[in-house]
């Protein structure tokens, strides 16, 4: 499988107990996947009633989102309930990114290619380690960006509604 290696969009996912890295990127229409190790090329079309048909591998899956959350994606795949749990800080894997805050700067730079859903703070703001910051939405699903330290929002520069790409800078902070 060709693989298009800018950008890729890592990121942790839990089922079951067990931690899976996820690796994904975009060539074409398809999303070029890596879940553990194992390749995936997937197709995502959009059907109604929050139903997505998914072509992985070619092998056709219908996929129904039943309830998401901050912390928690439960969907219905061919008729199968799972849930799949997002690690406390959304960001991507740990062992790849140390940190969504660039000590470069005083930016946070965005972890992952998407659309910006909300801002969550305001410039003046001082926030805590944790605390909410930015959703981006990437590939149906959002992820909360929270600072990883304390610190004072100098400048959004990000706006809602934007795409941004990965290591974007979204904020400011002093």
């Amino acid at each position: 499988m060709r693989r298009n290696r800018d950008p890729t969009t890592r990121f942790d996912l839990i089922l079951a107990k067990k931690r899976y890295s996820v690796e994904s990127n975009v060539e074409g229409r398809d999303f070029l996947v890596s879940v553990g190790g194992r390749e995936f090329r997937v197709r995502l079309e959009d059907q109604p009633r929050g139903t997505i048909r998914a072509t992985v591998n070619g092998e056709e899956r219908t996929v129904s989102i039943l309830d998401e959350t901050a912390s928690a994606l439960v969907l219905k795949i061919g008729g199968q309930r799972s849930t799949f749990e997002r690690p406390p800080a959304l960001l991507p894997s740990r062992d790849r990114v140390s940190s969504p805050i660039s000590d470069q700067a005083g930016l946070l730079l965005s972890p992952l290619p998407g659309l910006v859903v909300s801002i969550e703070v305001r410039e003046g703001d001082e926030v805590e380690l944790g605390t909410p910051l930015v959703t981006i939405e990437a590939m149906k699903m959002e992820s909360i960006i929270r600072a990883d330290r304390r610190t004072k929002i100098r400048e959004i520069v990000a706006r809602k509604g934007e795409s941004v790409r990965k290591g974007q800078p979204l904020l400011r902070y002093e």
